[in-house]
């Protein structure tokens, strides 16, 4: 009686198996979308509390440098800086490409000077849309580590102006 329980158990088992596979390929694919760059003239002003240099331990799987700067947007590098960037001076980049209207990802990572490991850091970011600031985000990091953040910022399309005529 015992095998013959096994026996069902597994036909019962490998059946369910085998129609839930057949049912997987018949999946209906989802609708695809474009994705549409913002409008407006974007600028990203990037600033730091310390002197941002390459990490000499940095692991290089490629013929690139260390970075002492790096900025991703929506996962695109858009900027790498190698040299090393003086405090409280500011890096613009004008115009950010990879932009597109909704959710917009930006990656920062910074690397502080190894002499100053037990100091925390800031980093400031500010994306003008404009000449406006649309967006303004700071991030510290604990003493000893390299600044590694992301922040999140929505695009809506800009509405048109449009004339009134008051007749």
């Amino acid at each position: 009686m015992r095998p013959a329980f096994v026996v069902v158990i597994w036909i019962a088992l490998m059946g369910g198996l085998t129609l839930y596979m057949q049912s997987r390929e018949t999946a209906v694919v989802g609708e695809s979308y474009e994705l549409h760059a913002a409008e407006g003239a974007f600028a990203l002003r990037i600033t730091t509390t310390f002197p941002v240099e390459p990490d000499p331990f940095a692991l290089r799987t490629d013929d690139r440098e260390a970075s002492a700067l790096l900025v991703k947007v929506n996962g695109k590098e858009i900027l790498r800086r190698t040299d090393r960037v003086r405090p409280g001076e500011p890096i613009q980049l004008e115009p950010v490409p990879g932009l597109t209207d909704g959710r917009n990802e930006f990656y920062l990572e910074a690397n502080p000077p190894l002499d100053d490991a037990n100091l925390s850091y800031a980093i400031r970011a500010q994306l003008f849309r404009d000449g406006k600031l649309i967006a303004d985000r700071s991030f510290w990091s604990e003493p000893g580590s390299r600044i590694a953040s992301s922040f999140e910022v929505s695009l809506a399309k800009e509405p048109a102006v449009k004339d009134h005529d008051n007749e």
